[in-house]
């Protein structure tokens, strides 16, 4: 067979769970090229297209990539990793020498990607989330950077020395801003006793410009600040990016600020967003952990858009793994997209690519896909402090990448970064210029 027509050829002793889940991610989602497991020695040797063994040794000089046993276990353990280089790139699951590629590239995108490492023992933050500090892609200086896309740039450049004729498609690549919605009115519609207290403790504080603002906007016609809606969807329509928007329905707490969902104002905004975008729920950092708050907060969604609610985002990415991903799914959700951190701008996965949940506890792929998100507007204005141009500019830094690569670019903003209001003051630009350079 013509090395140009045919598939890839891959030699593997065995099958696993693992094995056959990372594979078709790898090459059917990511790389989109056909490839077919052989465990016959004859087929394999007579292959004239390009082709692989992955095992533990090579049968002689063809391109070996070594197995190191870590997609044929099962649970979960501690485990020293090896950690080493090639071609400039830091690598885990190192094998070294005589492999054509020095590191089980297989088990060390699985081991990413399945996120094993948040299902060891460790020490969360005041949050219950998962220190990025304690990530293996933060100690190997990769947390900023898709590696599991630039090992495999590398291995396809690799394989095309061995067979020149081998070809890939071009990468794709997706671009869909994600609106959290944890505020939509800053001052109005928030009930008396909220009105009173907020006043109170704005004059408490000699905050005396915010206690005005709160009478000025609640007591006269005046539009709410954060009440930017209109300006998404005025966007939306003319430049037709797609954006999906997140709205939080949980009750009021310490953590959620969200005026009641009982309110027609915010009923008026979730009807007519869910008019122009897609919507799912932005889960309230105290149902987090409690499946039947989740199950209420998704009815009242849906009550209102008059749809299923498919998609979720974790309010400050409190999604503790297994637990959080299996009560999406016993609430029949499909996709979440809170696969990233909330103060640092990195890829939690170590991927662009949305991929299926793979449960270890039960090591197997479930049906609810996960969409990784890198950077948010929250982590630019408040922990790095940046300045609107500078925002930008790590934006596009982050798009362009992933661009190059192929996935999928999620950027996360909330309502207020429309509202030029206070600390988002001269933020909007950063929005719009971001739809110019990726629509």
């Amino acid at each position: 067979m013509d090395e140009h027509q045919g598939h890839i050829l891959i030699f593997v002793s065995r099958r696993s769970p693992r094995l056959d889940y990372i594979f078709h991610h790898l090459f059917g989602r990511i790389l989109r090229v056909p490839f077919r497991f052989t465990s016959r020695i004859e087929e394999f040797v007579a292959y004239n297209g390009p082709k692989f063994s992955y095992t533990t040794k090579a049968f002689g000089q063809e391109f070996h990539i070594s197995d190191s046993g870590f997609l044929y276990e099962k649970g979960v353990r501690p485990r020293e990793i090896s950690k080493g280089y090639w071609r400039t790139l830091p690598v885990i699951f190192h094998t070294g020498e005589p492999a054509t590629i020095p590191f089980d590239l297989f088990a060390a995108a699985f081991y990413l990607i399945s996120r094993y490492e948040e299902y060891l023992p460790y020490e969360p933050d005041e949050h219950g989330r998962f220190p990025y500090a304690r990530s293996i892609a933060q100690s190997m200086g990769f947390l900023d950077r898709p590696i599991v896309e630039q090992w495999l740039l590398n291995f396809v450049q690799a394989l095309q020395e061995k067979f020149p004729g081998f070809r890939v498609p071009e990468p794709e690549f997706r671009f869909e801003p994600l609106v959290n919605v944890a505020v939509s009115h800053l001052y109005k519609h928030k009930g008396p006793l909220r009105f009173v207290g907020g006043v109170v403790d704005n004059l408490f504080r000699l905050h005396l410009r915010n206690a005005w603002a709160r009478i000025k906007y609640a007591h006269f016609k005046r539009k709410d600040p954060y009440d930017t809606f209109y300006k998404f969807i005025a966007l939306k329509k003319q430049t037709g990016i797609p954006m999906r928007f997140f709205f939080l329905l949980g009750v009021y707490s310490h953590y959620d600020h969200n005026i009641s969902p009982a309110r027609p104002a915010l009923k008026r905004v979730v009807k007519t967003v869910s008019d122009y975008a897609d919507t799912g729920l932005l889960v309230s950092y105290e149902a987090a952990g409690y499946p039947q708050r989740i199950k209420q907060e998704k009815n009242i969604l849906e009550e209102l858009v008059h749809k299923p609610v498919e998609t979720a985002h974790y309010h400050y990415y409190r999604n503790r793994l297994p637990q959080a991903y299996q009560q999406l799914l016993e609430q029949e959700f499909t996709h979440d997209y809170t696969m990233g951190y909330a103060r640092i701008t990195g890829y939690r996965a170590s991927t662009a690519h949305p991929f299926p949940f793979y449960d270890l506890q039960e090591e197997t792929p479930r049906e609810l896909m996960i969409h990784p998100v890198v950077i948010n507007d929250y982590q630019l204005n408040f922990i790095y402090k940046y300045s609107p141009g500078e925002a930008l500019n790590a934006l596009i830094e982050t798009g362009n990448e992933i661009r190059r690569l192929g996935g999928v670019f999620h950027p996360v903003f909330h309502n207020a970064i429309l509202s030029e209001h206070e600390d988002w003051k001269s933020w909007s630009k950063v929005f719009t210029e971001l739809l110019k350079h990726f629509g």
